[in-house]
């Protein structure tokens, strides 16, 4: 009987410590004056481009961000082409090209540039070429711990020779840009870094396998639904980028997943820019000319 209180004491004890860790923390957050952020992440399609201008706002600012909707942008490539984005409204602006027309050829340097307040910002990105996908192939796969029973796809191209390229692959369910942090899918080489030599080789199984859709716990989309279906449209892209910007993107995804790294957790910070201030106005955000290869398969 003694033995049994004890045990319901110290139970009880551990109980209300934990309950005692719950108090509410306020974080004091230093305000800070806002700064523009570029979104300039244009490709090498026969279709409007457009690059985003907006604030920054504070971290738990949950409102849209204010757009910048008075600002002059241009692009330019070192063969002397000049293309102007005009504010299209909500801080959106857009290069429409003509029939067939596109920003020009693989291996040309653009450069862009910015006038707003009183302020120039300049940057310049490298479009770099892009290896064929050579197919999707989709299995169906059961009893397997953690995963739904269902159809799961996984795409198949081949690294280009030489070392240092660069990718963002994306990928689509019936039209809609699969971007939740955890499906973000980034290649060097065909691996996951440049500490590892994959030059020229087929892109590694996770890599190639991450294009399925990440379940969401907080949805009916959850683990218990397969990310395919028959009749399904599944698009692989692939765009290429610079180095900066898989840093970029890759320290992003670090940030917005940073939730899940327990006592792992970093500091949460300004992703770092490539976006150059020519006064004192600094800015943030990313400027990037991608070359894209694309295929999409029916589930059957």
């Amino acid at each position: 009987m003694m033995r049994s209180i004890r045990i319901f004491c110290l139970s009880l004890y551990i109980a209300l410590g934990f309950t005692n860790c719950t108090d509410v923390i306020i974080v004091d957050i230093e305000d800070v004056p806002p700064q523009l952020v570029v979104d300039a992440w244009i490709n090498n399609r026969s279709e409007a481009q457009t690059i985003r201008l907006t604030m920054s706002q504070g971290y738990f600012d949950n409102t849209l961000a204010t757009a910048v909707i008075t600002a002059e942008v241009i692009v330019a490539d070192d063969y002397g082409n000049l293309l102007e984005f005009i504010h299209a409204g909500d801080g959106n602006y857009v290069w429409t090209p003509t029939a067939g027309e596109t920003i020009g050829p693989i291996g040309t340097t653009f450069y862009l540039g910015i006038e707003w307040n009183g302020s120039s910002f300049g940057s310049q990105s490298v479009l770099y070429p892009v290896p064929h996908i050579d197919s999707i192939q989709v299995e169906f796969r059961e009893n397997e711990l953690g995963f739904a029973d269902g159809h799961y796809a996984q795409f198949f191209a081949r690294d280009l020779q030489g070392r240092g390229d660069t990718y963002w692959i994306k990928s689509f369910k019936n039209g809609q840009f699969l971007n939740k942090p955890f499906e973000l899918n980034f290649a060097w080489d065909a691996g996951f870094d440049g500490g590892a030599d994959t030059d020229g080789l087929i892109f590694l199984p996770p890599i190639r396998e991450a294009i399925n859709r990440f379940p969401d716990p907080d949805t009916d989309d959850n683990s218990d639904v397969p990310p395919w279906v028959p009749g399904d449209e599944v698009r692989v892209e692939i765009h290429s980028i610079t180095n900066l910007a898989f840093d970029f993107l890759d320290i992003a995804r670090d940030q917005m997943t940073n939730g899940a790294n327990t006592i792992f957790t970093i500091p949460i910070a300004n992703t770092r820019t490539n976006i150059i201030a020519l006064g004192e106005e600094e800015a943030l955000g990313f400027f990037c000319v991608s070359a894209i290869s694309s295929l999409t398969r029916i589930i059957e």
